[in-house]
Parts: C-alpha cells; sequence; structure tokens
C-alpha cells in the first residue's frame, strides 16, 4: 500500500528525464523524411498518443507493489513464451492468425496497418523478473555458497534463459537476441556468483567473438548456417557500406552523410538526404542531421543521466529482488543505446534494435516506460533505517 512516505520518493529527475526524451522524440520524428519527399508528423503525432498511454502504463507499475510480480513472473513468462511460440509456428507456415513478417523477420502480430505488438519487447522485461524471482530464491536457499551452488543458479539461468532466446533467434530477430543476452550477462554477473566463474563466462563470450570473426572471413558456410540472407547482407554493408551502396548498405550511407552534414551545429534536416527507417532505428542519425554534434551530445548526456538513476536506485535498495530488477533494466538500456547509437555511425553492425524513447513505436515506447514503472516501483518502496 503507498503511502504519503512513498509519495514523496518519487524520481522527479527520472520524470523530467523521460518527459525530455519524449521531447526529442516527437521533434526528431517530425523531421524525419516521410513518403513521397514529405515528413512523418503522423507517426509524430501517433507518437505522442503513445507517450500519453506510456506515462499511464508508467503510473501504474509505479504504483504496483513490486514483490507480488516475484509470484506471478511464471505467467508472464509463459505468456510470452506462447506469443514467440506461436510466431515460430508462422515462420513454419502455419496460419497463426495476426502474425505478420516485416524486414525478412516473424516478429510481429499486426491488429491494423499502424498498429502492431512485437512480444520480443515484453518478453525482454518477463526474462528479467524471472531471473531476478530465481536468483533472489537461490541466494535465499543457499547463503553459504560452494562452487556446486554456483553451478546450480548457472543451470538455473540458462534453463530459464535459453527458450526465449532461441525462439527470439530464429525469428530471425538477431538485435533482440543480442538484448536478452545482455540482460542475462548483467544479471548473472550480480547474482553472486564467485568471480572465477564469472571470469570464465566472460572469456567465453571474448572466444565466441573471436570464433565468429574468423569464421566470417575463413569459413563462411559455418556462418550461413546461423544467419539468414539478409543478416549476411547487413554484416556486408557494415564492413563495406559503399560496395553494397544500392541495397543493404543504403541505409547506413545515408545514416552517415545525414550525421555529417549535421555538422557540430546544424538546425535543419538536410531534404537531399532519405532514410527510409529514419523516424524508427535510424532516429539518431535524424537527431545528428537536425541538430549537429551538439545535439547528438545531449541525447547521450541525456541517456546517461537516465541510467544514472536507474544505478542510484539500484544501489540504495535494501531489497535484492528489486535490485536485479533494476541491473536487468540497466543491460537492457545500456545494450540498445550502445548498439542503435552505434550502427548509425557504422561502430556496430546494424540490427533492429530501436532507440528507447526515440524511436516510433508503441511496443518498445511502453516496454520501456514498464521499465521505467518497475524501476520507480523499486524506489518506492524502499525503507530507510536509522542504523543502515
Amino acid at each position: 500500500m503507498m503511502t504519503k512516505d512513498s509519495l514523496s520518493k518519487i524520481d522527479y529527475i527520472l520524470l523530467f528525464i523521460i518527459f525530455l526524451l519524449g521531447c526529442v522524440s516527437y521533434i526528431a520524428i517530425s523531421n524525419a523524411p516521410g513518403l513521397n519527399g514529405g515528413r512523418a508528423i503522423g507517426s509524430a503525432h501517433r507518437q505522442i498518443f503513445w507517450y500519453v498511454l506510456g506515462f499511464i502504463v508508467f503510473a501504474g507499475f509505479s504504483f504496483l507493489d513490486y514483490e507480488r510480480l516475484k509470484r506471478m513472473h511464471w505467467l508472464f513468462y509463459g505468456f510470452g513464451l506462447f506469443m514467440l511460440f506461436g510466431l515460430t509456428l508462422a515462420k513454419l507456415g502455419l496460419p497463426i492468425p495476426l502474425a505478420n513478417q516485416t524486414n525478412g523477420a516473424w516478429s510481429w502480430y499486426s491488429f491494423t496497418s499502424s498498429i502492431k505488438l512485437e512480444p520480443a519487447e515484453f518478453v525482454k522485461i518477463f526474462l528479467i523478473l524471472s531471473l531476478a524471482a530465481i536468483i533472489d530464491k537461490h541466494n535465499e536457499m543457499y547463503p553459504i555458497r560452494t562452487a556446486h551452488e554456483d553451478w546450480l543458479l548457472l543451470r538455473k539461468i540458462a534453463y530459464i534463459s535459453l527458450p526465449p532466446f532461441a525462439l527470439i533467434f530464429i525469428q530471425p530477430d538477431l538485435g533482440s537476441a543480442l538484448v536478452l543476452f545482455s540482460i542475462i550477462v548483467c544479471m548473472t554477473v550480480v547474482s553472486g556468483i564467485h568471480w572465477k566463474f564469472i571470469s570464465g563466462i566472460l572469456s567465453t563470450i571474448v572466444a565466441g567473438l573471436i570464433f565468429f570473426a574468423i569464421a566470417w572471413f575463413k569459413f563462411p558456410q559455418l556462418v550461413n548456417i546461423v544467419l539468414e540472407a539478409h543478416q549476411r547482407e547487413r554484416f556486408y554493408a557494415w564492413t563495406n557500406p559503399y560496395q553494397y551502396s544500392s541495397q543493404a548498405g543504403f541505409q547506413l550511407i545515408q545514416s552517415l552523410n545525414s550525421i555529417g552534414s549535421g555538422q557540430f551545429f546544424h538546425h535543419g534536416y538536410n531534404p537531399a538526404i532519405t532514410l527510409p527507417e529514419g523516424n524508427t532505428d535510424f532516429i539518431f542519425a535524424i537527431i545528428g542531421g537536425t541538430y549537429g554534434f551538439l545535439g547528438a551530445v545531449i541525447v547521450i548526456l541525456l541517456y546517461f543521466l537516465l541510467l544514472s538513476r536507474i544505478v542510484r536506485t539500484a544501489s540504495g535498495t535494501h531489497d535484492p529482488f528489486g535490485s536485479y530488477i533494476c541491473t536487468g533494466i540497466i543491460g537492457l538500456l545500456m545494450f540498445q543505446i550502445f548498439e542503435n547509437i552505434g550502427m548509425t555511425i557504422q561502430v556496430m553492425p546494424i540490427t533492429g534494435i530501436t532507440l528507447p524513447f526515440l524511436s516510433y513505436g508503441g511496443s518498445s515506447l511502453i516496454s520501456s516506460m514498464i521499465c521505467m514503472g518497475l524501476v520507480q516501483s523499486v524506489r518506492m518502496q524502499t525503507h530507510r533505517f536509522m542504523f543502515s
């Protein structure tokens, strides 16, 4: 039950940061190229609707006792797998109602031409809740840890994480799968597992990346088994966009031209630059092209402040379950921000990852607002003790 003390703990700085990101989102989407050489004004107006709905969802989760989610996490987890499994069946050719293929991936349920649901966006949250509950319960059962208990926890994490990861990967949605991977790694690091195991996990990840790089150049037939054609084209476009300027490299070239045209401070988007996904995945290129380096830095600073507020909430709570939830959300946002901005400037390969709070889209924005609501709930229910 919420009290006056709980209400006094509302993080108004966090709210203000989200509001500022919403303003940036509306302006950037308004400047994004639309159909027939116009501007995506319609998308910008719909983004206002999603933000209004998002703040309602944010308020609902803020005043929700997040401890209840510990008892209900399997229900959400099962529902998420059910939605993902439906998309998998659709990919195999079965007639699943509302299942829709977009950009080569079976990742959506389409209700209308403008209203679509992307289950992967919400499965990220469901996985965070399930991992937080499992880790918290395991640490309560085994306050004194040995190697056996650490291995047991690692197996639990693997059992929970593998099904959603696999179902998203085979859609194929490499971007969302990598976000899940980031969540899993971050929550494993803070789970209390001995540093030797953590070092082994991180070493395995690095070895896997090295193996992938070697296979990409020396054994492409192995890569062909793992990645589908459109995913391989994105990697080719990343390494040499100008060679594929009329195909997969077009988007990246336009993104680089847009950001470069912004210079240090430039007000106004260059109409000669066309970005088909400018209001969604490449919204950062629109911001860089419209407001230059200074505008891009301000956006990155807002994200830094946002993450710092979540870190403060995670470190300030006395409830491990709440801290694990915040850690998972940090892993989710941190990877998406880094990957999305990185792919627009050719630092990272192109994946279908949205930029949180800025990219147009209901599923992405509502899921991000749910995350912020959970962080707020943890903060509001944190009690301070005299001798803490």
